[in-house]
Order: structure tokens, then sequence, then C-alpha cells
């Protein structure tokens, strides 16, 4: 084992360096997932919403075509 206490100290201050950045880049990357999976839930949404719109403009269309007089 290593006989002087200084060099010791040194290898755990470099390990503990190493272990905080090792966290921090899982840290990163923890949140690119969650932005992305947020940015799939945003654009998912908006998706639906504008299926929903569209499939309401289109009933109020034929709703107005039915209740047009013919001549």
């Amino acid at each position: 084992m290593i006989s002087h206490p200084d060099i010791y100290q040194k290898l755990i201050a470099s390990r503990h360096a190493q272990i905080q950045q090792e966290m921090q880049q899982i840290r990163m990357l923890a949140q690119v997932r969650h932005r992305r999976t947020l940015i799939r839930f945003t654009i998912g949404s908006l998706g639906r919403l504008l299926i929903a719109l569209g499939s309401y403009m289109q009933h109020s269309e034929q709703q107005n075509e039915a209740s047009l007089p013919s001549s």
C-alpha cells in the first residue's frame, strides 16, 4: 500500500473528483432525455389538438352546409 499520507490523500481527492465528474455527466444525460420526452409530449399534444380542431371545423362546416336552403 502507499506509505506516504499526502500521496494517499491526493489519490483520494483525484478519485473523488472523477466520481463527481461522472455523476455530473449522468445528470446532464438525464436532463437531455427529459427534454426530449417533454418535446415529444408537447408535439404529440399539439398534434392531437390540431386533429381535434380540424374534426370540429369539418363537422361544423357540414352542419352549415346542411342548414343552408337549396336554391
